[in-house]
């Protein structure tokens, strides 16, 4: 007979428009995976708060070191995947591994950045 698991409730903490604003700014409004700009933006985590357990503060979830810019393509073909996963993605997709190697920096890049 199997084991029982509880799988602990995924994290739901919103990211406040101040926060969101800052995000966009320091990232030049432009998304940090395929590089658009002057398309809508959104803000994307990292690491997913699907990957934090419900009971992580919102401080660690949303932290700038944790959120980019994204456009709504990149955000959505992201989903709840971490950085590497949507990586082995879009290479398994026919994306170039030079491109992707290059959003991958783009995106660890911005997470560093200072907020304006």
């Amino acid at each position: 007979m199997a084991a029982h698991v509880t799988i602990p409730a995924p994290n739901t903490a919103k990211v406040r428009a101040a926060l969101a604003f800052c995000i966009a700014a320091r990232d030049l409004f432009s998304c940090q995976y395929c590089g658009a700009a002057n398309v809508v933006m959104q803000v994307d985590h990292v690491t997913p708060r699907a990957h934090f357990a419900a009971s992580v503060p919102a401080r660690v979830v949303n932290a700038p070191t944790n959120l980019v810019a994204a456009c709504l393509g990149c955000n959505a073909a992201k989903g709840p995947q971490d950085l590497a996963g949507f990586a082995r993605m879009l290479v398994a997709r026919g994306v170039a591994p030079a491109k992707v190697a290059a959003m991958q920096a783009r995106v660890t890049a911005a997470t560093v950045r200072a907020l304006p």
